[in-house]
């Protein structure tokens, strides 16, 4: 079932459109995979160190040059798990579109041809990677009982699948990101 909700917001903030899915992806496998290192977290799972945690934080917390960087590692790492899987397309579960930041990042065009239900390419899937974690729009993609990518706040990501995406984990370990076991909360 999916729905459609138009929220009316004051005029400097235009519209935000919400595009829900209740249909729900289970697979046997999930991870957290973020830049923050697990032996830096409190018994509640809770990081210890101040970090930047948005792209709105470049230039106070974070240089664009190493905003850049880990930005690409995160994109890295959805490709590294569908490469792993054989998936070239996977299917757009939820979608958040501002239109006013949209314009800012001269995405309009790419987004206006979103919708839920769609198969999108690796290539495309990058470019709605980039924008979700500029927050820019936010998402959940995915292959129903195959695979997933979730994106939550403060720069936390998290990815399902149903094999155990040796390979993927290891390559993005080397890109400096952790990969927990850990089950998405959306």
């Amino acid at each position: 079932m999916l729905f459609l909700i138009e929220v009316k917001l004051p005029i400097e903030y235009n519209y935000v459109i919400f595009l829900i899915d209740l249909g729900e992806c289970t697979v046997l496998n999930s991870w957290r995979v973020t830049k923050y290192n697990p032996l830096h977290r409190n018994n509640e799972g809770s990081y210890l160190y101040d970090d930047w945690t948005s792209f709105h934080e470049v230039g106070d917390k974070v240089s664009l040059v190493n905003y850049l960087r880990v930005e690409e590692a995160y994109i890295q790492a959805i490709v590294a798990f569908m490469n792993d899987m054989n998936i070239t397309t996977v299917y757009i579960h939820a979608l958040e579109l501002s239109s006013d930041r949209l314009t800012i990042q001269n995405e309009y065009d790419f987004t206006s041809d979103l919708w839920i239900g769609k198969s999108i390419s690796i290539e495309e899937v990058k470019k709605l990677a980039k924008l979700t974690l500029r927050e820019e729009a936010w998402c959940k993609l995915g292959i129903k009982n195959q695979f997933f990518v979730h994106f939550g706040y403060d720069y936390y990501m998290y990815i399902g699948a149903n094999s155990t995406c040796y390979g993927a984990r290891k390559s993005v370990e080397s890109l400096g990101l952790y990969v927990e076991k850990f089950e998405s909360p959306y």
